[in-house]
């Protein structure tokens, strides 16, 4: 596990983007209720765990006795230095509030190849729920039931994929598949 300064950096992130692409009672609460733990995972990503403060002391004791691989709900990684969140870690915070943002809601064959690993192309794009910015973690969801999917790396600004609707552009790849949940069957090291 890490050191407690690289713990409160990485909670700084988790609650800037939850301010940022939900609103600030959600991030109020889950800085008020939860507590992070920071673990080694797949290549050079650190698994971020959320888990309840109320079990605080117990976990704290049960991890120092026991490698432990995670426990709680999977947040996010730490992903070439950055915070990158977990479509669990989305799906989590959209269950208690109302506003929901940093999203792409893909049309269904979109959900089927980005499940598959696959970048989100524009004639997958049904709409987006702001802010999405070039760079920037954004939530894939299925538009079926507006559940994230995966997360991945905005590819333009809104304006700019709007101008790509007009010019026709279709194979444009519009979102950088990062996570996906189709890496739960198809690459098991990923989660130890």
């Amino acid at each position: 596990m890490e050191s407690s300064k690289k713990v409160d950096e990485v909670l700084k992130d988790l609650i800037e983007f939850t301010t940022f692409c939900f609103d600030y009672s959600a991030a109020n609460s889950i800085s008020k209720n939860f507590r992070i733990m920071l673990f080694p995972s797949f290549k050079s990503w650190t698994k971020i765990m959320l888990y309840p403060a109320i079990h605080e002391t117990a976990l704290t004791k049960v991890f120092s006795k026991l490698k432990t691989i995670g426990s709680g709900v999977l947040a996010g990684w730490l992903w070439g230095g950055r915070f990158m969140p977990s479509p669990h870690f989305y799906n989590f915070v959209k269950s208690f509030t109302n506003s929901i943002g940093c999203a792409i809601v893909a049309k269904t064959q979109g959900v089927k190849a980005f499940l598959y690993g696959n970048d989100l192309l524009l004639a997958s794009f049904e709409k987006a729920l702001p802010p999405v910015s070039k760079g920037k973690p954004v939530a894939v969801l299925d538009s079926e039931d507006y559940m994230a999917i995966g997360i991945g790396i905005a590819l333009f600004e809104l304006r700019e994929i709007e101008m790509l609707l007009k010019s026709g552009k279709m194979l444009t790849p519009i979102v950088k598949n990062v996570f996906d949940l189709g890496m739960h069957i198809r690459d098991e090291e990923f989660f130890y």
